[in-house]
């Protein structure tokens, strides 16, 4: 069935594309067919561990798996090495795939290693989760990149560009130790919108570019920018990274199902206390 689905082709403009290359990347049905691909990951790896009479080093072996990204921790590197990666790449050639070598890293877990855009390390044995450097660099670069871009444009199209942008990036790593990071970006933008100004009004005091542009709102700065139209006013106002909040993600049940009616409670409080948390942290 999954085969047919994926040689109907699509249609765009009302004409039918015949597709002969299966699902195209980033298309909405690739994680789903990644997640029954490489179903049974975590069994393989495990069972790559004989279990010991005197200690069960099998049970010490964890799997967290996103799509076709996946990490694998253990108490020891020459087993990773010597045991789970041959195994897991047994498991993949039989469903025609294979390990990256480029992206396979065997590390200690106090020298860090990034995951999604997310740097995961312990630090004097606390561990830390935290934006990826990587991640950080690129996302300001793009920020930096729009801002110049819309030099010559008002200032409420900038802002209904950046806003985008900067909530869903602060929603994806609003639930780990994020804050310090937030206000780094927030300040970047701070100045490159300092930068977009003066070059926008290059004959302005500073006062007059405050006045215009900036707005004190609970004694927090804010850049904004009115649109009148007719007898119609609307404010445009730049959301702050740090304004989004930080809100600790709680792990999900295994077994909980969100379309099975047995677990309508559980989601139910779990929803309820998201919504407390995130008024507490705001």
């Amino acid at each position: 069935m999954l085969s047919l689905w994926l040689k109907a082709g699509y249609i765009e403009e009302g004409k039918l594309c015949p597709n002969h290359k299966g699902t195209p990347q980033g298309g909405i049905i690739s994680p789903v067919i990644a997640n029954m691909t490489l179903d049974g990951l975590e069994n393989a790896a495990k069972s790559a561990v004989p279990q010991r009479i005197f200690g069960n080093t099998r049970s010490k072996i964890n799997v967290i798996r996103y799509a076709d990204d996946f990490i694998i921790t253990c108490v020891s590197k020459d087993i990773l090495q010597n045991k789970v990666k041959p195994a897991i790449e047994s498991f993949l050639a039989e469903r025609g795939l294979e390990l990256s070598q480029e992206k396979t890293k065997i590390t200690r877990i106090d020298q860090g290693f990034d995951f999604l855009g997310q740097n995961c390390r312990k630090y004097k044995g606390k561990m830390l989760i935290t934006p990826a450097k990587d991640n950080v660099r690129a996302f300001k670069e793009n920020i930096i990149a729009v801002i110049k871009k819309c030099q010559a444009l008002p200032a409420q199209t900038l802002i209904s560009i950046l806003n985008p942008k900067l909530r869903g990036w602060a929603n994806y790593h609003r639930h780990i130790v994020s804050g310090r990071v937030f206000g780094k970006v927030d300040n970047c933008i701070y100045k490159q919108l300092w930068n977009w100004m003066r070059k926008k009004h290059p004959e302005k005091r500073k006062s007059w570019l405050v006045r215009k542009y900036w707005s004190n709102t609970s004694k927090i700065w804010t850049f904004s920018s009115v649109e009148k139209k007719k007898e119609k006013a609307r404010c445009y106002k730049l959301i702050r990274t740090g304004s989004i909040g930080i809100r600790r993600h709680i792990k999900i049940k295994a077994e909980a199902n969100p379309f099975d009616l047995n677990f309508a409670d559980y989601f139910r409080k779990r929803k309820s206390g998201a919504s407390k948390q995130a008024s507490v942290f705001k």
